[in-house]
This record gives C-alpha cells, structure tokens and sequence, in this order.
C-alpha cells in the first residue's frame, strides 16, 4: 500500500503536533508549580530556557521541523522535566535527613549528577547511532533529541542550581525550609 501526504496534510499533522506538545506542556507546567511550588518555578524557568535553547540550536542548523523533529523535542523536554524531578527529590532527601538548606541543594545536585550524565550520554550516544544510520526523518529525531539533551544539561545542572543559589543569597541564607 503507497500513502500521499501533501503539503496540507503534512501542515496541519505538524500544526496538531505542535498544538498537542503546548497543551502537554502546559500541563507540566501546572503539574510542576503544583507539587514542587517555587522549586516548580524554577523547574519550569530551566524548562522554557531549555525549549527556547532547542528551538534556537534548530534555527541555526536550518532545520525544518517535521512529525519525528517534533517527536524528538518532546522526549527532549521529558528528560528535562525528569532531570528536575530527580535534582527536586534528593534535594528533599537531604532535607529529610536533617540537612541545611543549603547543604541538602549542595548535596541534591552533586547526588543527582551522576545520574544525569549517565541518562544523557546514552541518549546521546544512542541518537549518534540513529543519526549516522538513519534517513531523513529519523536523522531529524536524532538531531532535535540530541540538541534537547545539551540544552538540558545546562539548564538542569547550571541555570536550576543558579536560581536555588540565586533564592539563598537574596535571602542572606536566612532559608530554614525550602518549597519542594
């Protein structure tokens, strides 16, 4: 069996992506603010910076965005909100275990790291594989997917632990409990 997609097909497949991938957003978005409060604030700051990063590295390769582009965006920006989960719940592991607020952000990322790198790496390491031996739209996944990952680990790593340090510093360390 042989499939046709003409241009107004292949518009609105990417208008209904685009609008499915705001409304799931969005909906992190609140799901973030809700369970997390600031530190969902500041999830969400890391998440849009780490959107507009992606969508800038696109703009300048000249990428066209296609159905599997979108697709790789979108796993991009999970990972992201993954990240920020995994930094939130060992940074609340550490103020479990008695830890200043301070220390148990210092302590959050360092215990998160690791962890991050690792998922990464192997994203990326796996979307090399897709790229080098893929076609077209599987390439376009690879490389959106790829430019969402190194967007992430500077948004999740550096610009999340900045505004924590940001909030302590503004409050002169007077931070006895942390909204997360």
């Amino acid at each position: 069996e042989e499939r046709t997609v003409g241009p107004s097909l292949g518009a609105d497949s990417i208008r209904a992506g685009v609008t499915a991938s705001l409304v799931g957003l969005a909906l992190v978005v609140l799901t973030m603010v809700i369970y997390y409060r600031w530190s969902g604030i500041n999830a969400v700051v890391a998440l849009l910076l780490n959107t507009l990063l992606t969508l800038g590295g696109l703009i300048v390769f000249d990428a066209t965005l296609t159905l599997p582009g979108i697709a790789g965006v979108i796993l991009g920006i999970g990972m992201a909100v993954d990240s920020n989960v995994l930094i939130f719940e060992r940074i609340r592991e550490e103020l479990h275990s008695g830890k200043t607020v301070a220390s148990a952000i210092d302590m959050g990322f360092a215990r998160a790291f690791v962890t991050i790198i690792d998922t990464h790496v192997t994203t990326i390491v796996s979307s090399l594989f897709l790229f080098v031996f893929g076609t077209g739209p599987i390439r376009g996944f690879a490389v959106t997917l790829i430019l969402g990952l190194l967007a992430n680990l500077f948004t999740a790593v550096y610009v999340s632990r900045t505004i924590f340090i940001w909030e302590l510093s503004r409050k002169q360390g007077r931070v006895e409990t942390l909204s997360i």
